[in-house]
């Protein structure tokens, strides 16, 4: 078993931010600083290796932002995909999605080895007992086009790809498992392979994920004040408590990639039954031994 070594296991606090919902997070190799958006402010943030922090003001709701190789970044918003311009101040919509379900929007996304984007959407219905797996799960092609992945996806989360690119991990929040397909080259198919995490492995459920270097799948336990890491075969092999019961999403970072930030949303938001949940909404990181992927680049 690949056991995971850190330099210091615990979470430290990054920056007291408050977000609604923090998600999202990548670490953006063009300018070294840490990118993710708050989605219900309809906010986008940078961090930067001094610790200075900047917001974006979105006109919409974005459920994830990535990088492109061209200047600028990949935004979802609640129906469509639209390109931006590095300062944010533009936007051009490329793609439509779901504009028929009136009550799902964009959520979690990442870009596979190729150059595209896959992405899923959820039931963005107010009481979680009610949502329906209504949504899907999608990829957007470096030619632009739109493929539907599959469905019946309430709310789409943990989308990562292994170092050598051919496994995908998914997870549909509810649910408590991670999925695990074998892709093949620019996806000209794939497959779904047996179930990678079963339920009940962690406290909460499985939020945004991303891999490591050595192949092992992280993930946020929203609700569950921790993140985990489980190797290659699906076996726990850490795990480590948060500051804020909601952690969201993980992103390697730093220039050795060796410092995992995680962000969080506000626990007001969530059904908790803690009183005291006071830091959650904030980023934080835990340094690793093991180094993180650099961040792929759409090709958009």
């Amino acid at each position: 078993m690949n056991v995971i070594n850190h330099s210091n296991n615990k979470v430290a606090l990054v920056l007291k931010c408050k977000n609604t919902i923090g998600e999202s997070c990548f670490w953006d190799p063009r300018d070294n600083q840490l990118w993710w958006t708050d989605i219900e402010e309809k906010k986008i943030w940078s961090l930067n290796e001094d610790g200075h922090s900047k917001i974006f003001n979105l006109p919409d709701r974005a459920g994830f932002i990535l990088p492109r190789k061209e200047p600028g970044f990949i935004i979802g918003f609640p129906k469509n995909i639209s390109i931006a311009n590095q300062d944010l101040t533009s936007f051009t919509t490329i793609q439509e999605v779901e504009t028929d379900i009136t009550q799902t929007r964009i959520n979690d996304a990442k870009i596979d080895p190729y150059g595209g984007v896959v992405f899923g959407t959820f039931d963005e219905t107010s009481d979680r007992n009610k949502r329906r797996p209504i949504g899907s799960v999608y990829r957007l092609s470096p030619n632009g086009l739109l493929t539907k992945l599959f469905n019946q996806v309430t709310v789409s989360n943990g989308i990562a790809f292994s170092p050598n690119g051919k496994t995908m991990y998914f997870t549909d929040t509810p649910n408590d498992i991670v999925r695990k397909f074998q892709i093949d080259h620019n996806f000209n198919s794939y497959k779904e392979l047996d179930i990678f995490i079963n339920k009940n492995t962690a406290p909460g459920f499985p939020d945004g994920g991303t891999c490591d270097s050595h192949g092992n799948y992280w993930s946020a336990r929203v609700r569950g004040g921790c993140v985990v890491c489980y190797n290659d075969k699906g076996q726990l092999i850490s795990k480590i408590s948060t500051p804020s019961q909601t952690p969201t999403c993980l992103a390697f970072g730093g220039r050795d990639l060796k410092t995992l930030y995680i962000t969080s949303l506000s626990s007001k938001n969530h059904s908790l039954n803690k009183v005291d949940d006071i830091e959650s909404g904030n980023v934080f990181s835990l340094n690793v031994e093991t180094p993180g992927l650099m961040q792929s680049l759409a090709i958009l």
